[in-house]
């Protein structure tokens, strides 16, 4: 088996065991919240238009999730060709590298999160200087008077 036909293996066997040790609402409830946070961290950021500029870098959150994932695999299934089928070794490789993959999910969570908050709550660009500014030719003139 290749290294993807092993990973997309191990992402269905990962999947079934966080299905138990969570349960089905729990390994539903992690998913969508992997999802929704790379969709703030990316999608989110266009609400406002100074959001972009203020964390450019929730866009590259999917991205480094993806790299991460796949490095974590790699190791993964590395450690697994030099440990042998059946041995107790093994059943320690495959919790280590549920949980590193749990905490790197984990970890990619609070940096889209943190990426849309941050980016929420940065100053929007200054106003350009009132005096300067003239409304446009085709704008209706108001003459409001204070009260």
């Amino acid at each position: 088996m290749g290294f993807f036909g092993s990973l997309v293996a191990e992402l269905g066997a990962r999947r079934r065991r966080l299905r138990k040790a969570f349960g089905e609402r729990g390994q539903s409830l992690f998913e969508f919240s992997l999802i929704g946070a790379f969709a703030l961290s990316t999608l989110g950021l266009f609400i406002y238009p100074w959001m972009v500029a203020a964390a450019p870098f929730g866009f590259a959150i999917p991205i480094v999730f993806a790299l991460g994932y796949l490095a974590l695999d790699l190791r993964r299934q590395t450690a697994a060709r030099v440990v042998a089928a059946g041995e107790p070794q093994e059943e320690a490789v495959r919790l280590l590298h549920d949980r590193l993959a749990l905490a790197w999910s984990i970890l990619c969570i609070l940096a889209g999160v943190g990426a849309f908050v941050f980016a929420l709550n940065a100053r929007p660009p200054a106003p350009v200087d009132a005096d300067a500014w003239r409304p446009p030719e085709n704008a209706v003139a108001v003459d409001l008077a204070a009260p």
